[in-house]
């Protein structure tokens, strides 16, 4: 199954925070991977494109964390995500790295639903490649 290496990166950030992480880093390590998702996907399906997905996921994920609403509800311009690192700031580390992984489960979803899995993981393995291994999790140790 194509979801392995989302789960994989899921669990690296759980495990960043269950290693006591505080939500500094769990906040700049999820912006870091949506601007990876944002520029990988760019080319494919456009700003509005990526956009509307990004929207839809925190709308998803806002049934499990209500506080993303206000990040929902604003406009992603350019591959900007101050409001949700805002938002994961004012979190406990572990329910920061739970929202995230939420709203990540949702978007590989409604992207797989829209070109499939095998696509979807193509496109997002650039991505997966520098969330789930180590190299990830050592750089917000140091």
């Amino acid at each position: 199954m194509h979801r392995e290496r989302l789960v994989a990166s899921m669990a690296a950030l759980a495990d960043l925070a269950a290693q006591g992480a505080d939500s500094q880093q769990i906040a700049t390590t999820a912006v870091t991977t949506w601007h990876d998702i944002h520029a990988a996907l760019l080319p494919v399906i456009g700003p509005r494109g990526v956009c509307a997905l990004y929207q839809r996921s925190l709308h998803q994920a806002r049934v499990d964390f209500p506080w993303l609403g206000p990040v929902h509800a604003t406009a992603l311009d350019s591959g900007e995500f101050d409001a949700l690192r805002k938002a994961l700031l004012h979190q406990p580390s572990t329910v920061a790295a739970d929202a995230h992984s939420a709203g990540l489960a949702a978007f590989y979803g409604l992207l797989g639903n829209l070109i499939g899995e095998s696509l979807t993981e193509r496109l997002l393995s650039v991505v997966w490649d520098r969330t789930s291994g180590s190299s990830a999790v050592q750089g917000m140790e140091s």
